[in-house]
């Protein structure tokens, strides 16, 4: 089911024009860590695209949104250290252990993930990289004491890939009122040299009798990266934002769906089910400035697949351009479907049955095949000369069945003009990075919903020209029930969005509920950027974001101030009167930039953002320090 994904018009700021330049400065106190924070590399025969995408979700530092204050770390030698933001500044220091990893897990063991931690209401989750997990009793943790967290729950994880990073967790409660704890680690599978995949595990572990164990295991496979994983509020949905669709791989409690044993590779399922299907329709059409009667021709190549070999082409192949059903209105009488169907030794399979982007001529269709490259050339005649932007009417069709338009084989079109190089309608010196075309916009992302229970997608929507920003924590109410611990920011035009799910609205599944003003524009002249965070969002009041900052590489922050909606935070510009301009058109809005300078120019490894208790800041981590930049909201 596809549903509709916009931004609320209320949220946006029309007359916000750009960020003042703030001349107040930020203190800034600095701590040495002794030990080092770690930080592991990808070994060397980890470098691929998808391993390289998930290595860089790796923030040293860990907020605890329950108490966002406290701010956790690994050290080089296995321990899990906690700086608490003090109340007063000056008395900044390293944080303290709370917990040390097992000494074979902090040995030199190369792993292409980094140890990752989640927290809950009253357990923290450690995965150390490699397959082992920890589950810890934390309740007094949002005390200014640092007791040591106690291990309920250890257990090395049978997953594909030798290791995993915990992207999401969630704490509920089971039908006999004991506690259960759901969690997503995501990791890179390889097999024999083939096309890498990522899979989604879905851990339940709950306790019974005082005894914690894994009930249940779910898993899910995806060709391309997500660029967003998480519960949406409870542990019954997954919100799952990537360009390719979702394999169901294996369900400990659904036999029926499994597609392998937990421990096989999984290369091949997803092979079967997705990378049989890439790029196997390719499709031109001729140029409109062609002459009369070639116009309108348009072909598909179907590259079938080493097992649909046909004994008999004329009899096992079936191309058909159905009309569609007729609507009340009879809009869509004239447009038809194209269905192909092909006889295999194992039966018939359905390779084709989607809407065509405009009508045909369903009488001209043709169709041929050649048997030594197992293809299907089929021709299909345009009602009307014109430029299709895609084969058929839906994305999501093109996206399953991995159509590409072959631009490569266009033929030449031929005139009477001499040779001149086509005059550009801008100068491309002019083009600001910001208006460059970014590699994530060759594929559009589309949102998904997961069902728990199913493990197949039962809502989606388009996200058109919303490049991923970043991923905002949420700070949790006791009143509110399933809230999402992470929200999605995706940039729209020039602005930033923030998107919170709704798990029981299936026409509006996922709301825009926040804006960061101008920040799609900002991010994208930064291309140093390393870190971007903003304090734990509220979820009581979404739409107000006190600021968002980002690090460079090393040595910079920059932090943008949004305007409060309780007070008047914005600086009125007014521009000079025209005679033609009507009274306070010339008033545009502008809000605070600040930029800070770190005392020393190290790669920047860790970094959050706080906002209240006890005041605005953001802690950035290096290798060997700790740095507190000191922000007064109020001042701005």
């Amino acid at each position: 089911m596809n549903a509709s994904i916009a931004p609320n018009r209320d949220l946006l700021h029309p007359k916000f024009e750009s960020y003042k330049l703030s001349l107040k400065s930020a203190l800034t106190f600095s701590a040495s860590e002794i030990e080092s924070i770690d930080l592991r590399f990808l070994p060397p025969n980890a470098f691929s695209k998808l391993e390289i995408q998930l290595s860089s979700l790796h923030n040293c530092l860990f907020q605890d949104r329950f108490c966002p204050s406290h701010l956790f770390y690994i050290t080089s030698s296995g321990k899990v250290k906690c700086v608490i933001i003090p109340q007063s500044k000056e008395h900044f220091q390293s944080g303290r252990t709370v917990f040390v990893i097992p000494a074979q897990v902090s040995t030199k063991r190369v792993s292409a993930c980094n140890v990752s931690l989640k927290f809950l209401q009253d357990y923290v989750l450690l995965a150390d990289g490699f397959r082992g997990l920890y589950l810890m009793e934390s309740s007094e943790r949002l005390s200014d004491i640092f007791p040591c967290w106690e291990v309920v729950f250890e257990k090395q994880l049978d997953l594909a890939s030798e290791s995993g990073y915990l992207i999401d967790a969630v704490q509920t409660k089971t039908a006999a009122g004991e506690p259960q704890v759901d969690c997503i680690l995501l990791s890179v599978i390889k097999s024999n040299g083939e096309k890498s995949c990522v899979h989604i595990d879905w851990f339940t572990i709950a306790c019974s009798s005082s005894e914690w164990r894994v009930s249940r295991l779910r898993r899910l496979a995806c060709s391309v990266f997500p660029d967003y994983v998480a519960f949406e509020g409870g542990p019954f949905t997954l919100a799952v934002r990537s360009t390719q669709p979702l394999v169901p791989l294996f369900d400990s409690a659904k036999p029926a769906i499994n597609s392998l044993t937990p421990s096989s590779s999984p290369v091949e399922v997803v092979a079967s089910d997705l990378g049989s299907t890439v790029s196997r329709f390719t499709w031109t059409q001729s140029l409109p400035s062609m002459p009369q009667g070639d116009s309108c021709l348009l072909n598909v190549l179907v590259k079938l697949s080493d097992n649909q070999q046909l004994a008999n082409p004329k009899t096992a192949i079936d191309v058909v351009c159905r009309p569609c059903e007729t609507s009340a209105d009879g809009a869509n009488m004239k447009f038809h479907r194209l269905e192909l169907r092909v006889q295999t030794d194992k039966g018939s399979v359905q390779l084709c049955n989607a809407r065509l982007f405009a009508p045909i001529r369903p009488s001209n269709t043709m169709w041929t095949y050649d048997r030594e490259t197992n293809c299907i050339d089929i021709t299909l005649v345009k009602e009307e000369a014109g430029t299709w932007p895609r084969l058929f009417a839906e994305p999501d069709e093109e996206m399953r069945l991995g159509v590409r338009y072959d631009d490569e084989s266009l033929p030449a079109v031929t005139t009477n003009a001499p040779d001149e190089p086509m005059q550009s309608c801008f100068n491309v010196e002019q083009l600001e990075d910001v208006d460059m075309v970014q590699e994530a916009d060759d594929e559009e992302a589309v949102m998904q919903r997961i069902d728990g229970e199913s493990l197949k997608t039962v809502l989606k929507a388009e996200m058109i020209g919303h490049q991923k920003l970043y991923v905002a924590l949420t700070s949790p109410v006791e009143s509110s029930v399933n809230q999402p611990s992470q929200l999605l920011c995706t940039r729209y035009d020039v602005d930033g969005l923030v998107w919170a799910p709704q798990p029981d609205n299936q026409e509006h599944p996922w709301v825009h509920v926040a804006t960061l003003q101008a920040f799609g524009y900002v991010l994208a002249s930064k291309q140093n950027r390393r870190f971007v965070a903003s304090p734990p969002l509220d979820v009581s009041q979404f739409s107000h974001v006190p600021f968002v900052a980002v690090t460079d590489m090393s040595r910079h922050v920059y932090i943008y101030w949004q305007p409060n909606p309780t007070k008047d935070s914005l600086t009125e510009l007014r521009h000079r009167q025209l005679n033609n301009e009507e009274l306070g058109s010339g008033v545009v809005h502008t809000s605070w930039q600040q930029v800070v300078s770190l005392p020393d120019a190290e790669e920047v490894i860790g970094f959050a953002a706080v906002a209240t208790n006890p005041y605005s800041a953001c802690v950035v981590a290096t290798r060997k320090n700790l740095h507190l930049i000191c922000l007064d909201e109020e001042d701005q």
